[in-house]
């Protein structure tokens, strides 16, 4: 695979000075701890209350007892995510939608610094997950970037709950940016994008990314997986990008 040299040097040295030198919360600069200060995590919005399998919430909908699963959105009734259930501690919008834009288009992995903490208080959803399974970006898309953020987001993950990481899928088809795509748009985009590298026959996995926002890349990615044997395939993404009514 080829490598981009100017930004994987840059990536590998921000890392390096990152662990040595401190440096201050990345929103508002008071904090010298390299982490999001306690009145900038206040800024990030969680998302609560029972969640459909896609992970959108379905606000003050009750449940039918506390033993039931919440309903199905519209969406999942039409059409059921390949995948058994989602995950995400929190919306993405500001201020983390421009700390996630800083880290992905910037290379600016101070970053994972400030959230390590969120991480590590994050408990495993799942007990029975055999291993995490990153949402891979192309090879061009890495290669511009000097990593892939799903990578080192599901290694971090690995590390917090004690998991492997098994990067069992492969991006084989370069599809344009998912951004300002309608729904459908992003399901034609995605056909065929996947393939799996590894044997997951039998496996419960996790699919891990950045960030979901219609479901289209993780739907893709985990029918691909359960169509190699994978047991159950369930999404955790940092961040889930809700509709307005929901925000």
């Amino acid at each position: 695979m080829p490598v981009n040299l100017k930004a994987a040097t840059k990536v590998y040295c921000s890392t390096f000075f990152n662990r040595i030198n401190p440096s201050p919360c990345p929103l508002c600069g008071k904090s010298e701890s390299g982490a999001l200060c306690t009145d900038c995590l206040r800024l990030l919005a969680r998302v609560t209350g029972p969640v459909c399998r896609c992970g959108l919430p379905h606000g003050d909908t009750p449940l039918p007892s506390p033993d039931s699963l919440p309903p199905l959105c519209g969406r999942c009734i039409r059409q059921p995510p390949a995948f058994s259930a989602s995950q995400s501690p929190l919306q993405y919008g500001f201020p983390l939608d421009a700390l996630i834009t800083r880290y992905k288009h910037k290379g600016d992995l101070t970053v994972e610094r400030a959230i390590l903490p969120l991480l590590a208080e994050t408990p495993l959803p799942w007990p029975d997950t055999d291993a995490l399974c990153p949402l891979p970006v192309h090879w061009r898309r890495r290669w511009r970037r000097g990593f892939d953020q799903g990578a080192r987001l599901a290694n971090l993950m690995g590390d917090c709950w004690q998991r492997p990481v098994l990067p069992a899928l492969v991006r084989q088809r370069h599809t344009p940016s998912q951004q300002g795509l309608t729904r459908h748009q992003r399901q034609r985009n995605l056909r065929q994008a996947f393939r799996c590298q590894h044997s997951v026959t039998g496996l419960r996995l996790i699919l891990v990314d950045d960030v979901m926002t219609t479901g289209s890349s993780a739907r893709a990615a985990a029918q691909c997986l359960l169509d190699q044997g994978a047991k159950d395939v369930r999404v955790w993404t940092l961040a889930r990008t809700l509709p307005p009514s929901l925000a």
